[in-house]
């Protein structure tokens, strides 16, 4: 019971990704495939993201929000890294992200 990050290695991230989930996959998919081709003098496939989803541990909900304490949540804890480049905003046509509060943290 551990996240995706966690059973394949998990590393510091590069970005953060803010979405919204009712965003077609494949969009997504290709948004963070265009941006780590073009933003950093790198191979494409070395840029770590950091995706809910796919970085917290599902089964552990409580601890991954930080308990109470959002500063010890696993969100602020990425964006606060001093590796954490910065945040990607998959946006759709419609900009769904932008009226969700989780997604403006």
């Amino acid at each position: 019971q551990c996240s995706l990050a966690e059973v394949i290695g998990s590393t510091s991230a590069d970005w953060f990704v803010s979405h919204f989930w009712g965003s077609g996959f494949h969009d997504f998919v290709q948004t963070i495939t265009k941006h780590a081709s073009k933003c950093l003098h790198r191979d494409w496939r070395e840029v770590a993201y950091w995706v809910c989803s796919l970085s917290i541990n599902q089964w552990n909900i409580r601890e991954e929000i930080g308990s109470g304490n959002w500063r010890r949540s696993s969100f602020y804890k990425t964006l606060r890294s001093p590796a954490c480049l910065g945040t990607l905003m998959v946006l759709d046509s419609a900009c769904s992200p932008l009226s969700r509060s989780w997604c403006l943290f």
